[in-house]
C-alpha cells in the first residue's frame, strides 16, 4: 500500500527536494516546469522549497505515468 508521509515537513534547497525524488538537482528548473514538480519559490527568488506530501505524491503520479501495464491496484492511487 502507498502511504503518505506522516509528518508532513517543507524541504528547502534543490538538493534536499531532488534527494526526496531521485532526481539530478541541477535538473530542478526542468523537473518544475515541464513535468509539474510541486516546488515553488518565495517571489521567484531564493531557495526551491516544497512539502514531503507533495513530493511523494508526485512520484506516485510519475510512476503511474511511466509504468506500462500498470496492475489495477496502482491505477487510482
Amino acid at each position: 500500500m502507498n502511504k503518505a508521509p506522516v509528518k508532513i515537513e517543507c524541504l528547502k534547497g534543490a538538493e534536499e527536494i531532488c534527494g526526496f525524488v531521485k532526481e539530478d538537482p541541477q535538473k530542478i528548473n526542468c523537473l518544475v516546469r515541464d513535468e509539474g514538480l510541486p516546488a515553488w519559490k518565495r517571489n521567484s527568488a531564493g531557495p526551491w522549497r516544497a512539502l514531503n506530501v507533495d513530493l511523494f505524491n508526485w512520484m506516485l503520479h510519475q510512476r503511474n505515468k511511466y509504468l506500462k501495464d500498470t496492475p489495477k491496484y496502482l491505477v487510482n492511487t
